[in-house]
């Protein structure tokens, strides 16, 4: 009888010297999500997607989806942007825009109006332009493309104006990389500040810190 109390006493003091060491190992939320975006912000090239879902009058509509890549200051993408194809490459001050019909490369050379229009689509980092980060909860790890991630969750005030024209209420989920520490996915959702309608934005990085070449095309007009 006395063995068996000691050895379930040995089995409970092992779980929880366990649960302790677990407890010790995680990491603060909120000095996670201030790392990991400031790694991810200072990163000179990555490849990234983005796809962004509305509900319509009940209905999920698909806005956007493309794939992209940023190196420097150059931005390439290609996709779906309003049930539109699109394909832009952004070198310096200059943007070159494919013409979905004739497959001609037009070239603009004030890039500024094309950055407000397509703010997140040709700055993907626009979206995590936050006022304030606000209370961060850590949900647990996920593994995302073979990858061990922390995943927290917020509710910030956000810096993009354009945002915060049609949206609130928002809500980041973060993935942040345990080996590097920095962001590799996030998942905002909101709703529409005139219907109430939500919409969800999922922007996933990859290849961050490679070397990546963008160039102009070779012919635009």
């Amino acid at each position: 009888m006395k063995k068996k109390i000691i050895v379930g006493s040995i089995i409970i003091f092992l779980f929880v010297i366990g649960g302790m060491i677990t407890i010790m190992r995680q990491p603060d939320p909120q000095q996670l999500v201030i790392l990991g975006l400031e790694n991810l912000n200072k990163a000179n090239s990555f490849s990234y997607a983005l796809t962004q879902q509305q509900t319509v009058d009940g209905k999920a509509r698909l806005l956007t989806r493309i794939t992209g890549y940023k190196s420097g200051e150059n931005i390439q993408i290609q996709g779906q942007l309003a049930g539109s194809k699109v394909e832009m490459i952004k070198v310096g001050d200059v943007l070159y825009n494919k013409d979905p019909f004739s497959k001609a490369w037009v070239k603009f050379s004030d890039v500024s109006v094309a950055q407000k229009v397509f703010l997140v689509e040709l700055n993907p980092l626009a979206s995590l332009q936050l006022k304030e980060i606000g209370e961060v909860m850590l949900k647990g790890e996920k593994e995302l493309n073979s990858k061990k991630c922390w995943v927290c969750t917020l509710k910030p005030s956000v810096q993009n104006q354009m945002m915060e024209t049609l949206w609130t209420g928002f809500e980041y989920t973060l993935y942040i990389t345990r080996s590097t520490k920095t962001v590799t996915q996030v998942e905002v959702r909101a709703q529409n500040k005139e219907t109430g309608e939500p919409m969800t934005l999922i922007l996933e990085f990859k290849d961050i810190g490679r070397k990546i070449s963008i160039q102009p095309p070779e012919t635009a007009e």
